[in-house]
C-alpha cells in the first residue's frame, strides 16, 4: 500500500509550501530522536517532507502515488548525502539525490534544525560546536498578593544535579592527568550506521564515557565517579520583581541541573502563583478594594484611614457618598511590567446600613422620608 505523506505531516493534499514547511517544522520538533522522540516516526516524517517540498517529486506522487528515482551506485535509490545538525546522516553516494552534486536539493535541513538544536550547518555541511548544557528545570511558587505588587526575595530549597564539590565538575580526583577517551579515540562522539531502504543513516551520539570531552581522568573522582556532578538540595534565592502577574514565569539563569563534563548549567523555571487577598484584588495596574462606611459618613462626609498595599493613607470621604462610589487614590496601585510608575488604588465605597436600627435611627429615616429622601 502506498504511503499517504500528506496524512503522515497532516496536511490537506492542496497545501502550499509554507504550509508543508511549517508542518514538518513542528513534527520535527517533536519526534526528532535527540529531543526523545521515535526514531521511525520521525524517517516517516522526514521522507514526507522530502517529497512533499520537491515540486517534480510531489507532481509524481500526486500522480501515481509513488515517486522513482533514476539508478545510483550498487541499486541503491540514492547517492550522495548530507548531514543533519542532530547526529544523523542520510548517505545518498556521489550523486545526490537530484541526480547531481551533493546538496539534499530544497531539503533545508539547517534551517529547520538551527532553532531548536542550538546548531547549524557550516560550509561543506559540517556542524558547528556547541555547549553542552544541564537540564532546565521548573517550579511552581506560590506568592502573597502583597509580595507580587511590592516585590520580594524568596528562597527555596531545590534538589537537582549540581557540580561535585571534590572536582568542581572535571570528573578526576583532584590532580590527577587527563588521558584520551579509549571509547572514542579522543572524538568526542561515537556513531551508528543503519541501512534502511533511504539509504544508510548514521547517528551521531554523545560519547558516554568521556560526555563529548574527548578525553578523560586517569583517576575518576571518588565522590562523583568520574561523572562531575552529583546529587544534592541547594538553597536558592528567587528575586520577585515588583508588579509581577499570577501566572507569570521567571527565568533564572544559570541555577538549572548541572551538565556533565563541565558544560553550561540548565535553567530554573519559575511558575508563579499569586495567592488572593482577603481585601485587595487586580484589575490590569490598578487594586480594588471595598471601604465598608456608616450611613452618617456617606451623608455628612468623613476623613477616615485606609491602609493601603505599602502603609496607611487618609482617605477623604466627601458628603452625600454613594453606595457604590469609587474614591481614586492615584500611584498606589500595583507597578506597570516596565517596574517604572505605578496604576492607582480604587477605594469602593460600601454603605453599612443597620440590619436592626434603634429606636432614634428609625425616627431619622421617617425625618428623611419627610423631607423626600
Amino acid at each position: 500500500m502506498a504511503k499517504d505523506y500528506y496524512k503522515t505531516l497532516g496536511i490537506a493534499r492542496n497545501a502550499t509550501k509554507d504550509e508543508i514547511k511549517k508542518a514538518y517544522r513542528k513534527l520535527a520538533h517533536q519526534y526528532h530522536p535527540d529531543k526523545g522522540g521515535n526514531e521511525a516516526q520521525f524517517k516517516e516524517i522526514s521522507e514526507a517532507y522530502q517529497i512533499l517540498s520537491d515540486d517534480q517529486k510531489r507532481s509524481q506522487y500526486d500522480q501515481f502515488g509513488n515517486v522513482f528515482e533514476g539508478g545510483g551506485r550498487g541499486g541503491d535509490q540514492y547517492s550522495g548525502g548530507f548531514q543533519w545538525p542532530g547526529g544523523f546522516r542520510v548517505d545518498f553516494g556521489e550523486q545526490g539525490p537530484n541526480g547531481g552534486g551533493s546538496s539534499a536539493g530544497d531539503f533545508d535541513f539547517s534551517d529547520i534544525f538551527e532553532d531548536f538544536l542550538g546548531m547549524g550547518m557550516g560550509g561543506g555541511g559540517r556542524t558547528r560546536t556547541h555547549e553542552r548544557k544541564g537540564k532546565d528545570i521548573q517550579i511552581d511558587l506560590e506568592i502573597p498578593f502583597e509580595e507580587s505588587i511590592l516585590g520580594a526575595k524568596k528562597e527555596i530549597e531545590l534538589g537537582k544535579l549540581s557540580r561535585c564539590t571534590r572536582c568542581s565538575g572535571a570528573g578526576g580526583e583532584p590532580g590527577s592527568k587527563t588521558k584520551t577517551c579509549p571509547t572514542c579515540q579522543g572524538k568526542g562522539n561515537v556513531q551508528k550506521t543503519q541501512r534502511t531502504f533511504l539509504g544508510s543513516f548514521t547517528q551521531v551520539s554523545t560519547c558516554p564515557e568521556c560526555f563529548g570531552q574527548g578525553t578523560r581522568p586517569e583517576t575518576a573522582c571518588q565522590q562523583c565517579r568520574g561523572k562531575g556532578v552529583e546529587q544534592r538540595v541547594e538553597q536558592l534565592e528567587i528575586f520577585v520583581p515588583r508588579g509581577i502577574r499570577d501566572g507569570e514565569i521567571l527565568k533564572i539563569t544559570g541555577k538549572g541541573e548541572a551538565s556533565l563534563a563541565n558544560g553550561v548549567a540548565g535553567d530554573l523555571y519559575a511558575h508563579l502563583h499569586v495567592l488572593p487577598h482577603k481585601v485587595f484584588r487586580r484589575q490590569g495596574e490598578d487594586i480594588i478594594m471595598a471601604l465598608p462606611i456608616k450611613l452618617s459618613q456617606a451623608i455628612l462626609g468623613d476623613s477616615v484611614e485606609v491602609n493601603a498595599i505599602d502603609g496607611a493613607i487618609k482617605l477623604k470621604i466627601p458628603e452625600g457618598t454613594q453606595p457604590g462610589d469609587i474614591l481614586k487614590v492615584r500611584g498606589k496601585g500595583a507597578y506597570h511590567p516596565s517596574g517604572y510608575g505605578r496604576g492607582d488604588l480604587l477605594v469602593e465605597m460600601k454603605v453599612d446600613v443597620p440590619r436592626k436600627p434603634g429606636k432614634k435611627v428609625k425616627e431619622f429615616a421617617e425625618d428623611l422620608k419627610k423631607e423626600g429622601f
